[in-house]
């Protein structure tokens, strides 16, 4: 392992295995929840600039990778992927692009309802391209802060 991948690997048990460790389904699927609320608000103060387009695109691209990941617990593992293949085209209007990331979130909270319906177990492990096996809670905490952390950069 190099020393980018073993750090790597430690900043994800940091920030995302960490602070969902020993929670129950119920409480992730309630932190989930209060993102999606969190996120939609958060979008609704931004102008339609190039910046933003792309920031809200990249966003969008991630939660569907993700949640393409994560499908795997149903579907049975699939060819390794970038997120850059989930980025909606660069031609699509801003405010196309915010209810794609309204919709999308809500299919991440029905993704985890279905996954915790079919028993996947929170402890299970998908492995994410940079920072290795997470959980499929970690998995859920990550798209929750990634989205917010991208967002703020937008103006």
């Amino acid at each position: 392992m190099s020393i980018i991948s073993f750090l790597l690997h430690n900043v994800a048990g940091l920030m995302f295995e960490r602070p969902t460790r020993g929670l129950t389904a119920a409480t992730v699927l309630q932190r989930l929840e209060q993102s999606q609320q969190d996120f939609g608000q958060h979008l609704q103060q931004y102008a339609d600039t190039h910046k933003n387009r792309a920031l809200l695109g990249h966003i969008i691209g991630v939660e569907r990778w993700a949640q393409a990941r994560l499908r795997q617990c149903i579907s049975g593992p699939s060819a390794p992927d970038e997120s850059d293949a989930y980025v909606p085209a660069p031609n699509v209007l801003f405010c196309d692009l915010l209810t794609d990331a309204r919709r999308m979130r809500s299919d991440s909270v029905a993704l985890y309802r279905e996954l915790i319906d079919a028993g996947v177990p929170l402890t299970r492990t998908i492995v994410h391209n940079q920072f290795g096996p997470l959980t499929v809670a970690a998995w859920f905490h990550y798209i929750a802060t990634h989205s917010m952390l991208e967002a703020r950069k937008m103006r």
